[in-house]
């Protein structure tokens, strides 16, 4: 049974998505939110490799990661007030005021998997593609590890088969190794193709936790 990188790692060295204290008995509506806003983004923008969410009393902070932040605001940052909106929305609560934070991340394991699957939806052939991904994995520095997995008709006349790509070091039992991971898929005129990534940025430090009920002496 294969098992995430992320969830493996969730509450050791890796944050949660959404960071907030609720009200009680709010749970469930806060989450359905966060699921609306995600979907809306996801399903409009699929460049996009990760949402945060952070909440307070009175605002909602919605992180936004993507290697190209043009394709979500526009030619002339015309897009940004139309995506406040929706999740204004939303959120439908006056009260709340919420912020959109648009953030590049171009060597996410997300952003690789999103553009490996465009390419094939292009019709690049595999070999090219592949030849191309480990020699601009070599300028990056701040990945020290990649491993890619590839499913589905690659080619014309072909049948459905796994390939895989790795490069470096991939210490996945090592629970302080800082793994990402990105999932991604191509509908390509042959087929469905699934593409997981994974790459290794080095060893990460646990999360400092702060009680909040501890008191200053």
């Amino acid at each position: 049974m294969r098992r995430n990188s992320y969830v493996l790692r969730l509450g050791l060295n890796q944050p949660w998505q959404s960071n907030y204290f609720p009200v009680k008995g709010k749970e469930a509506y806060l989450l359905q939110q966060d699921w609306l806003i995600r979907k809306y983004l996801f399903s409009h923008f699929p460049e996009i490799t990760q949402i945060k969410i952070e909440r307070t009393e009175a605002e909602l902070f919605v992180f936004v990661y993507s290697p190209n932040i043009g394709l979500i605001t526009g030619e002339n940052d015309d897009n940004s007030d139309q995506v406040l909106t929706k999740i204004v929305n939303i959120v439908n609560e006056k009260k709340i005021t919420t912020k959109l934070h648009l953030i590049e991340e171009n060597s996410s394991a997300q952003a690789i998997a999103n553009d490996l699957a465009r390419k094939l939806e292009s019709r690049i052939a595999w070999n090219s593609l592949r030849h191309d991904l480990l020699k601009k994995i070599t300028n990056k520095r701040e990945i020290r590890g990649i491993k890619i997995r590839v499913k589905g008709c690659l080619e014309k006349g072909r049948i459905a088969e796994r390939k895989s790509i790795s490069k470096d070091r991939m210490p996945s039992n090592t629970l302080d190794s800082s793994i990402k991971e990105g999932q991604a898929e191509a509908n390509t005129k042959y087929g469905q193709i699934g593409i997981i990534v994974k790459i290794y940025k080095g060893k990460e430090k646990k999360l400092k936790y702060v009680d909040i009920n501890t008191k200053k002496n």
